[in-house]
């Protein structure tokens, strides 16, 4: 029943992203073809359901197609660059928070750790503050909490705990990016590769931005991404959210996307730049910035097995030609 109730869910995937990423209504014979078609580039390219749907490969030549880091390629990024146990560092956010302290530049307690006096101490210096799992990903599980007269501590204390939640001082953001949404931090999706020199290279870069009273400006949890220019900083696409829509202009708050230029941007280079050399073990890391009100660069968080959908999707052009050459140098190390 397992395997049968597995069968029957990815069809229902595949049905739902028929529906959503594909723009003419399709027949049982054509949605036949397109599934022998997605089974083709599940075998040949190694990609995904998403990654088929996503990339359009239903529209693309071969040739087109081997351009995109879907899952298999994605795969071979990471194994090549990042020692198993070392990028583990990056799924505990107390333990990537302890190493890249200098470029955390916030106020943090860990529940798993902390002491109820700490605990505390904590809401006597934060009013507001941010809960989020030590574990996880895509922004799921992060809220806001607000300290009051009327909060009972020790209730709280207990419920975060339970949790196995990390709370954290809130970033405030650069006036300019929160104009987009000012009730999410917006932040900056930039990746790094160390090359066979330990030489970090920028490979690409986004700014993504949270929607209405969301508190994650995550792609996967109904954030709008944006692809940057790398070399100054300036927004070169359109914003794309995770169902394909486009935006010209930020859906809530009217800010135009294209065109934009991220301040600061020479100052994140330089921050992500030193922080990749922190783990060389790890040469491939997306990591979460942003950009404080006073100009300050945050690092939220790295990922050592970035999705490189939010790379390749604002512009639709695959970005293995970027990492073919460094991954076949690092190969021969």
């Amino acid at each position: 029943m397992g395997k049968l109730n597995y069968i029957k869910e990815r069809f229902k995937k595949i049905d739902y992203m028929m529906e959503n990423f594909i723009e003419d209504d399709l027949n049982i014979f054509q949605k036949g073809l397109v599934i022998v078609d997605l089974g083709l580039a599940i075998l040949v390219y190694g990609a995904g359901i998403t990654d088929y749907f996503q990339y359009k490969f239903y529209r693309r030549k071969h040739i087109d197609k081997k351009k995109f880091i879907v899952h298999r390629k994605r795969m071979r990024i990471v194994n090549t660059c990042n020692d198993l146990q070392d990028r583990e560092i990056f799924n505990h956010k107390s333990q990537f928070n302890e190493i890249f302290t200098d470029y955390i530049g916030r106020d943090w307690r860990d529940l798993n750790q902390c002491t109820y006096e700490e605990f505390y101490e904590f809401t006597e210096k934060h009013n507001k503050f941010i809960v989020k799992p030590t574990e996880g990903s895509h922004g799921k599980n992060i809220y806001f909490q607000t300290i009051d007269k009327e909060t009972d501590i020790e209730k709280l204390y207990s419920k975060v705990k339970s949790e196995k939640a990390l709370v954290e001082e809130i970033v405030v953001q650069n006036d300019i990016i929160g104009e987009f949404n000012p009730s999410s931090v917006n932040t900056l999706r930039v990746v790094t590769l160390l090359d066979k020199n330990n030489d970090p290279k920028i490979m690409t870069a986004n700014l993504r931005m949270g929607r209405g009273d969301r508190v994650a400006d995550n792609f996967h949890h109904h954030g709008i991404a944006t692809l940057l220019d790398v070399e100054t900083g300036i927004i070169k696409t359109s914003g794309i959210d995770g169902e394909g829509k486009r935006y010209l202009y930020h859906p809530i708050t009217g800010k135009q996307i294209v065109g934009f230029k991220v301040p600061y941007w020479k100052d994140v280079c330089t921050t992500v730049k030193e922080a990749a050399k922190l783990i060389p073990t790890v040469r491939y890391v997306g990591w979460d910035v942003a950009v404080g009100k006073d100009g300050r660069i945050y690092i939220i968080e790295g990922n050592s097995a970035a999705d490189p959908d939010v790379s390749q999707l604002p512009d639709q052009i695959g970005k293995w030609p970027l990492y073919e050459p460094y991954i076949e140098e690092l190969k021969e190390m």
